[in-house]
């Protein structure tokens, strides 16, 4: 008989939970898995602020889910926004169809919480989903350059002033990535970064709490060192369109308050009739099945449980970390119940310490075991705790697009390893020195197979018929990048001496896509690009349907 699967959003623990699912139950033709989410994209929540900074493009943290899935032909993906869950006739109701489930996962990940807070709906900038990111940009974009034309200097302070509320882990990398931003902005609009004002505000007598005080000190310092003012023991009243009013305090002039001080589940999930906890997240049993539910089947991860491991006095803290952890119990669990057993897994709070960026150069970790890393090599860390996420959904897409995105495609020298990676060279000046060696491959390989003198291959008929192909693939510009790892191989094979040394930095240099100036790799490789992608991964989609 036939058992359906279905997991409710496509966030860090929906996809992974689904990878998992599927894996367990690949080659089961019984069983059928359905990935429901409003997008057809799973986005990098925790890179939110790099795109409202203009650090990356928002397509960069916007993961196609058929990219991540094709292997996968066990799941269904389905673009849909999710209105009800019938716990009783066991089916998800959506917008466009209905669902039935013998296992439901609920991952519909959380919204901001402002605590009804007076004025943060119509005035202030939340953090929390991919059309916030673009209003925020777009926002600062607008007031930075109006501000630096303002002649009013009251008027002129207040555009160019940044609030950030609540010091969590969004609100620290937001105002580390500001750091960094406003040295673009005023160079941009030919203004002194210093009227670029940044401010964190928070209700807290102390900031970033969950790191420990020696860290949390450390972001703190930096942040002043980089002339952010910090406002503690400062609880906002209210949000104005041009001030931000503090309790006890004088107000805030400005004209942007980027609100990042809690979140609280989908108000969606909320509504699904399960006993919630703080935050309006689930309550869950040491398994993370959803109190009063347990006979039914349904779990609930990610921002929307209230996942507390047994015996202890809080729930864990809503990060991608933790809801990867979530993931793998409750994948666990599901198939425990399709397959007709009961062997569970509990919850237990695997924390390893959290890893936070403070803009492209400086960064703070607080791993496991207590120790503490601060600075470049703690920004390198976060950076591989995000590689390992594709890692684990097995996405080598996924993970070379991060890479390539995050360390070479930056704007600004914006990334750990500034303009050594990310300054784009003009691939043009490389087409002479392309010429030349792809001729000098050419006529080395004829020499080689006229049994000639050869300069550069140990003299072999057969290598030289290599050579020739190697050679004109590379003058014509088809194939460079293959071509010149050949070469390189070749090298170290038949061309190992100091006089043809040369040879290997040249290939290395040439293949920095220098085919595709003025060569044939210019239309062959987005062709071929467009062909094995759409071959290999299938044709992604603004919508999924059945």
């Amino acid at each position: 008989m036939a058992k359906n699967i279905v997991v409710i959003g496509a966030g860090f623990s929906g996809v992974y939970a689904t990878k998992k699912l599927a894996k367990r139950f690949k080659g089961n033709p019984d069983v059928h898995i359905t990935l429901i989410d409003r997008h057809s994209y799973f986005t990098y929540m925790t890179r939110l602020h790099e795109v409202a900074t203009e650090r990356v493009e928002p397509n960069s943290i916007q993961y196609d889910l058929q990219r991540i899935f094709h292997k996968q032909k066990n799941v269904q993906l389905i673009t849909d926004n999710i209105s009800e869950v019938d716990k009783e006739g066991k089916k998800v109701v959506g917008e466009n169809g209905t669902y039935p489930f013998d296992s439901l996962l609920i991952s519909m990940g959380g919204e901001p919480n402002d605590f009804g807070t007076p004025g943060v709906k119509e005035n202030g900038y939340t953090l929390w989903s991919m059309e916030d990111a673009i209003a925020l940009r777009d926002h600062i974009n607008v007031i930075i350059r109006q501000g630096a034309l303002e002649r009013d200097p009251q008027k002129r302070q207040a555009m160019l002033t940044l609030v950030v509320c609540g010091s969590g882990f969004t609100g620290a990398e937001t105002v580390g990535e500001l750091i960094d931003y406003k040295k673009v902005l005023a160079r941009e609009n030919k203004i002194d970064p210093s009227e670029i004002k940044i401010m964190l505000v928070e209700a807290a007598p102390t900031i970033i709490n969950m790191l420990d005080r020696t860290n949390a000190a450390h972001a703190e310092s930096y942040f002043k060192k980089n002339n952010v003012e910090i406002r503690t023991s400062s609880m906002i009243t209210q949000v104005n369109s041009d001030s931000v009013e503090i309790k006890d305090q004088d107000p805030i002039s400005t004209d942007t308050l980027i609100w990042t001080a809690g979140v609280k589940t989908n108000h969606v999930a909320d509504s699904f009739g399960i006993e919630a906890g703080r935050g309006g997240r689930l309550v869950t049993n040491k398994y993370l099945q959803a109190k009063g539910f347990e006979d039914k089947s349904i779990y609930v991860a990610g921002d929307n449980a209230n996942a507390t491991e047994e015996g202890a006095k809080r729930a864990v803290p809503q990060t991608a970390q933790e809801a990867e952890n979530e993931a793998i119990v409750v994948s666990t669990n599901m198939a425990a119940d399709i397959d007709g057993n009961q062997n569970y897994m509990e919850f237990k709070d695997k924390n390893m310490g959290f890893t936070v960026s403070f803009g492209a150069h400086y960064g703070i970790a607080q791993v496991f075991g207590g120790k503490r890393v601060r600075g470049w090599i703690a920004t390198i860390m976060k950076h591989f705790t995000n590689i390992m996420y594709f890692m684990r959904i097995h996405s080598g897409y996924f993970m070379f697009k991060y890479i390539l995105e995050e360390f070479f495609r930056v704007k600004n020298g914006r990334t750990v390893f500034g303009y050594n990676t990310s300054k784009r060279s003009n691939v043009l000046w490389s087409v002479p020195l392309r010429l030349f060696f792809g001729l000098a491959f050419f006529l080395d390989g004829m020499a080689n197979v006229n049994d000639s003198v050869s300069f550069l291959v140990t003299a072999h008929p057969g290598l030289g018929a290599l050579e020739i192909v190697l050679g004109a693939l590379i003058f014509l510009g088809l194939f460079t990048w293959l071509a010149n790892l050949i070469v390189i191989i070749l090298f170290f094979f038949a061309m190992l001496t100091w006089p043809t040394t040369w040879t290997l930095f040249v290939a290395l240099a040439l293949m920095n896509g220098s085919g595709r100036s003025f060569g044939l790799d210019y239309w062959f490789v987005p062709w071929l690009q467009k062909t094995w992608g759409r071959s290999r991964y299938g044709v992604p989609q603004s919508i999924y349907k059945k």
